[in-house]
């Protein structure tokens, strides 16, 4: 019998098992989709051609060796004041009885490079979410009233733009044309997640795109304002058809682009420097971070400050870099006279978990 097969159906049994325990608490589960800004592992460490965030300098600040994560260390998964749920490829271990206990705080469906298409070859959106649903569809363990109660979160920050660009040799000649399939494969996937089951959505918004680390760049472009400000607009038209359609459903959007902006802005009181020059950069490049040679040699140059740099690669954050936004979603930042926030449809994430019954950390003071 297929190994996979075996131990996913070994999962829905144990699942099924706990099924009558604690009905009346809240089920503590986060489900995850989307791309590297939330993957925790979900790419093959031994395929050469995709096991870069299994390679070092990926997890050089924690846990000091690589975890498949695209960033230096804990990233947004790790600081939403839930217990990070298991990749879903660990699912394919033989470790089933280890993997059934975790399975119970959710699972991690993300894959770097994803996005709404299949524009770099990987497990698109909507194919996390059939996923999710062979998974869960055979388990008591997730009945309605657990799902209606549990966490997704959804971050698809840009790959469907930046496979466009990079087969267009840059141009953004139509790009902004993009943006509608794209916000309505994200509102499509939370709308089938919705049907499953699950209630409560944490949305993110794009990339920052003109704030991203080039060579020579010392600030932002307003290049690509106009794909971002149209695809913020549509997500909040999306968003609100959600609300008005399914009255059980919580919906937020964390504002991942005025986080980052923010951040860029006031890096002084962050500590951060050089702010678009990337910690891991290719020599003479800045989008190759890990890549080495047919000898082993690495292609790539490390900075000794990674405590102080934003960005770690081509475009994602340091854990610094990620403990600052997601500060900035938990928080907001005060002012004289109200609280700015970067979440929409909650004063902040903490206030949103609460909000619908889970208790979740301050990552202020998670390093």
């Amino acid at each position: 019998m297929d190994a996979m097969f075996s131990c996913l159906l070994f999962l829905i049994t144990i699942l099924s098992l706990f099924a009558g325990r604690g009905n009346a608490e809240k089920a503590q589960a986060l489900f995850v989709f989307g791309d590297s800004s939330v993957d925790t592992g979900n790419h093959d460490p031994y395929n050469q051609s995709v096991n870069q965030p299994w390679r070092r300098p990926y997890g050089l600040t924690w846990p000091g060796y690589p975890t498949g994560r695209y960033a230096s260390g804990k990233m947004q998964t790790d600081f939403w004041g839930l217990p990070a749920p298991i990749p879903y490829e660990l699912l394919k271990s033989h470790e089933c009885k280890a993997n059934a206990e975790k399975i119970r705080q959710g699972v991690n469906f993300a894959v770097g490079g994803s996005g709404i298409f299949r524009d770099y070859g990987f497990t698109t959106v909507p194919q996390q979410v059939k996923q999710f649903k062979k998974l869960i569809g055979g388990s008591q363990g997730f009945d309605s009233h657990k799902l209606s109660q549990s966490v997704v979160l959804m971050s698809v920050v840009g790959n469907d733009y930046g496979a466009f660009l990079n087969i267009n040799n840059g141009s953004i000649k139509g790009l902004v044309d993009l943006a509608k399939p794209v916000v309505s494969g994200i509102i499509d996937a939370v709308t089938e997640l919705y049907e499953s089951g699950l209630r409560n959505f944490a949305v993110s918004n794009i990339l920052s795109f003109g704030c991203m680390p080039q060579n020579g760049r010392t600030s932002c472009i307003s290049t690509y304002d106009n794909i971002t400000a149209l695809h913020t607009r549509l997500l909040r038209e999306g968003v609100e058809s959600l609300r008005s359609n399914f009255k059980e459903i919580s919906i937020i959007i964390s504002d991942f682009v005025t986080a980052t902006n923010y951040v860029i802005s006031n890096h002084r009181q962050y500590g951060f420097v050089d702010l678009l020059v990337p910690c891991c950069a290719a020599k003479g490049r800045v989008d190759m971070c890990a890549e080495v040679d047919k000898v082993g040699r690495p292609l790539f140059e490390v900075c000794s400050n990674v405590d102080e740099k934003f960005y770690l690669d081509f475009g994602h954050p340091t854990q610094r870099g990620w403990h600052a936004i997601m500060s900035l979603y938990s928080n907001g930042v005060k002012g004289d006279n109200k609280t700015m926030s970067f979440i929409e449809g909650a004063p902040n994430i903490i206030a949103w978990l609460h909000s619908i019954g889970f208790v979740a950390y301050n990552v202020s003071s998670q390093a």
